[in-house]
C-alpha cells in the first residue's frame, strides 16, 4: 500500500484560522455600539448577566431608547449563552470591555462553527475539489457575514444553525437518513428557531428536503415508516428544545406565543411620536407603491450594497471597485445556472426537487425583507437577507460549475481543458480572498485605528 503524503499545512485548517482571525479583526477594534444597534442588543445579555434571570421585555434596563420595545421580546438564545458566560466572568472582573468582548467571543464562534459545517457541506454537494472550495469561499469569505459574526446579535447563530440545518439536511438524504442527522437537524432547527424570526424560511426548506429525500432518487415505493418515524423524532426533540420559550410567551403575554404583539404594544407606550409605530408613516402609508419602493427609490442599492459590505451603523463602504465585481461574479453565476445539467431519470427528480427548496428559502428571505421594510420600517439592510446566504451562493457556486465543465466538454483542444477549472475557480477565489484582505488591511483597520475604537473610544456605561 502507498503511504498518503502528509501535507505540510491542512487547508481545512488554514481556511478556519482565516475566517477566525478576520472576524477578530472586527470584534476587537470596533468601539461598543458602533455595529447596528449594539448598545440595545447587549441590554439583553447584560441583564442575564446582572440578574441571573431572563427578562420579559418589560424592564427598563432593556428598553430601546426612543423607539420603545426590546430584543428581549424575540427569541434570545444567543444572549442567554452570552448572559450567562458574562455572569461567570464577572466572578474575576467586571470590565467593560472584557465583558463585551466575551459577548462578542461566543458570535465569533458560531462563525467558525459556521466555516466548519459549509466546508463540510460542501464535500457532500461537489465532488471536485475546486468548486467545494469556491463554494466555501463565496460564502465565508464575504465581508459582510465576517463582520455579523464580530459583533453582539442573533443573526450570528442564525447564520451558523442555516449551515447546520443544510448540512444535515444534505447528509441525510444521501445516507438515507441516520439518527445522527436527525440529531443534527434538530440541533440546527433548535438554534434557528430561538434566534432570528427572518431565518424561519431555512426551517421550511430544512422541512421540505427532508420530506423530499423520501420522494426523490427511490427505486421501490415511499417508505412512509422511515419518513413518519425519523420525523416524529426529529420533532420531538424540536419541540422539548424550543416548546419552554413558546410557552413562556405565552404565560407572561398574555397567550401571544411568538412575543411580537407585545413588543409592538409595548413600543406604542414607550416609543418617541415619531418612532411610534402607530403614528410613523412607513413606505405603504406614505402613498408610495411597492414597485415605487423597489425601483425608484435606493432599496435595491443598499440592501446589495450592504449584503456585501457595509460596516458600522451601515456608514462604512468597502472599496467601491470591489462591488462591481461582486455583483458581476452573481449575475453571470446565476445565469450560468441556466445551462442545463446532465443528470437523467430519478438523478434529475432529485435534483429539481432539491433546487425547489433552495430556491424558495431565497425567495421567502427576500420577501420578508421587502414586505418588512414596505409595510413596517424601511430598512434595506443585508443582514435582513443573510438568511439565504448559503442557499445564494450555492446556485452561482452551481452556475459557475456548470459553465466550465461545459468548457471542459467543448472547447479545443484538448491540452487545455483541464486547465480550464483551476483558471477561472482559481482567479475568482483569489479575487474573494484578496477582497476580505483588502476591505480588512485597507477600510477596518485604518478607519478604525485612526479614529475611535474598541481601545481608546468613550465607553457607554455597561
Amino acid at each position: 500500500m502507498k503511504k498518503r503524503k502528509k501535507r505540510l499545512f491542512d487547508p481545512n485548517i488554514l481556511f478556519y484560522t482565516a475566517v477566525l482571525l478576520s472576524v477578530l479583526a472586527f470584534a476587537f477594534l470596533q468601539p461598543f455600539g458602533d455595529p447596528p444597534d449594539e448598545v440595545n442588543r447587549f441590554k439583553v445579555a447584560q441583564f442575564i448577566c446582572n440578574y441571573g434571570k431572563l427578562p420579559t421585555g418589560e424592564e427598563f434596563e432593556v428598553a430601546i431608547g426612543g423607539y420603545g420595545g426590546s430584543y428581549a421580546f424575540q427569541p434570545i438564545l444567543p444572549y442567554i449563552i452570552q448572559g450567562i458566560l458574562m455572569r461567570v466572568l464577572s466572578l474575576f472582573t467586571r470590565q467593560n470591555i472584557a465583558l463585551l468582548l466575551c459577548a462578542r467571543m461566543v458570535n465569533a464562534v458560531f462563525g467558525v462553527i459556521m466555516a466548519v459545517y459549509v466546508r463540510q457541506l460542501s464535500l457532500l454537494l461537489f465532488q471536485n475539489r475546486l468548486t467545494g472550495w469556491l463554494f466555501c469561499f463565496l460564502i465565508m469569505f464575504l465581508p459582510q457575514n465576517l463582520f455579523l459574526h464580530s459583533y453582539v446579535n442573533t443573526d450570528s447563530m442564525a447564520s451558523m444553525a442555516g449551515a447546520i440545518m443544510l448540512y444535515a439536511c444534505v447528509s441525510g438524504w444521501k445516507s438515507g437518513w441516520r439518527w445522527q442527522d436527525c440529531i443534527t437537524l434538530s440541533v440546527g432547527i433548535i438554534c434557528c428557531a430561538l434566534s432570528y424570526y427572518n431565518a424561519y424560511g431555512l426551517i421550511l426548506t430544512a422541512i421540505l428536503l427532508f420530506c423530499f429525500s423520501f420522494l426523490a432518487d427511490r427505486k421501490t415505493d415511499i417508505d412512509w415508516h422511515a419518513l413518519l418515524q425519523k420525523g416524529l423524532f426529529i420533532s420531538v426533540i424540536v419541540l422539548f428544545g424550543i416548546g419552554w420559550w413558546f410557552l413562556r410567551n405565552y404565560r407572561i403575554h398574555d397567550g401571544d406565543l411568538l412575543g411580537l404583539r407585545a413588543r409592538s404594544e409595548n413600543a406604542m407606550r414607550t416609543a418617541l411620536p415619531e418612532y411610534n409605530p402607530a403614528t410613523r408613516t412607513t413606505v405603504a402609508g406614505s402613498g408610495a407603491s411597492l414597485v415605487d419602493m423597489l425601483f425608484h427609490m435606493d432599496f435595491f442599492y443598499f440592501l446589495w450594497n450592504s449584503f456585501v459590505a457595509r460596516f458600522g451603523p451601515m456608514t462604512l463602504p468597502t472599496l467601491p471597485f470591489l462591488y462591481i465585481w461582486y455583483y458581476r461574479i452573481f449575475r453571470l453565476g446565476w445565469l450560468f445556472c441556466l445551462i442545463p445539467g446532465k443528470q437523467t431519470g430519478r438523478k434529475k427528480t432529485a435534483a429539481l426537487l432539491f433546487h425547489i427548496a433552495l430556491l424558495l428559502s431565497v425567495v421567502i428571505t427576500m420577501g420578508l425583507c421587502i414586505y418588512y421594510s414596505y409595510a413596517s420600517d424601511y430598512q434595506p439592510q443585508g443582514r435582513y437577507i443573510m438568511p439565504m446566504l448559503i442557499p445564494f451562493m450555492y446556485f452561482i457556486t452551481l452556475g459557475f460549475h456548470k459553465f466550465v465543465s461545459l468548457l471542459e466538454r467543448r472547447l479545443p483542444p484538448a491540452i487545455l481543458q483541464k486547465w480550464y477549472r483551476p483558471v477561472i475557480f482559481g482567479g475568482l477565489m483569489l479575487f474573494l480572498a484578496g477582497s476580505l484582505f483588502l476591505t480588512i488591511a485597507c477600510v477596518v483597520i485604518p478607519h478604525y485605528t485612526a479614529g475611535t475604537n474598541l481601545w481608546n473610544g468613550e465607553w457607554i456605561a455597561l
